[in-house]
């Protein structure tokens, strides 16, 4: 029996230079978010930019906007940054 009939291999991914274990095939925006800011709910004054790199072949670089998603890979890196408005 193949192991992927329990789920897929937990990998190390990396948000804002910190180790993450991901154990899901991908990873959505809002769940990113989530990682770089813990705790820290977004709301109307901020806006967020989601660059990544590292990933998997054919989309080895680039960024995700908010309601999206994109498959993960071992050593894959996250940069979020947040503006808030004043």
């Amino acid at each position: 029996m193949s192991q992927d009939s329990h789920g897929p291999k937990p990998v190390t991914i990396t948000v804002n230079a910190r180790p993450h274990t991901w154990e899901a095939k991908a990873s959505a925006y809002e769940q990113v978010v989530d990682l770089a800011y813990p705790g820290q709910p977004p709301n109307d004054q901020d806006t967020y930019t989601v660059r990544y790199s590292r990933g998997r072949d054919g989309h080895g670089a680039g960024s995700l906007t908010a309601g999206h998603s994109i498959r993960v890979k071992e050593g894959m890196v996250f940069d979020v940054f947040r503006t808030s408005r004043s």
